[in-house]
């Protein structure tokens, strides 16, 4: 069920049109959201493979805040400081990762902005479905905001209990 999920919205993500005007708008969105304006650090995906764009994002939160990307190590994701995007370089899955060491300090006033193939209105995800995600929201309890465009926001995930959903999608 949830491979045939993965597999169409992948392809209705592939196909849409007005991306950067879409990316425009949840960026406005992101940047304005209150819990993301009183965090102090923000974990974030680098975006690939039809993703909603967080490279703007990462530059205008490297301004202000501390801010930390993900990478895949022993089947787990950890996310680390950069200062820069020349911090980051092309890892696992062909996605740009840091080349920094400095793990990140995850408290209250951190919160984690997260990829997902597509949400539910009721905040569940669909990923790649590798779990990093999950197993990391597992371990770390914070809050976490979904990015998708609204063609990729369904109805409803027949979601298990190992599945974490999001404090909050944010879309076009």
């Amino acid at each position: 069920m949830k491979e045939e999920i993965r597999k169409k919205y992948l392809n209705i993500r592939k196909n849409i049109i007005n991306r950067e005007a879409k990316d425009l708008i949840i960026y406005n969105k992101v940047i304005n959201n209150p819990k993301v304006i009183e965090s102090q650090t923000i974990l974030i995906y680098v975006s690939f493979n039809n993703e909603v764009d967080t490279l703007k994002l990462i530059k205008y939160f490297l301004k202000t805040k501390l801010v930390a990307v993900p990478k895949v190590e022993d089947n787990l994701i950890n996310f680390y400081y950069i200062n820069s995007l020349d911090d980051l370089k092309i890892g696992k899955y062909h996605i740009l990762e840091p080349i920094t060491t400095k793990k990140a300090i995850i408290n209250s006033k951190t919160i984690a902005i997260t990829p997902g193939i597509c949400f539910s209105y009721n905040k569940e995800r669909i990923g790649y479905g590798k779990g990093y995600y999950d197993r990391f929201y597992h371990k770390y309890h914070l809050y976490k905001i979904g990015l998708c465009y609204q063609e990729c926001l369904i109805n409803h995930i027949n979601s298990t209990n190992y599945d974490i959903k999001m404090d909050e999608v944010i879309s076009d």
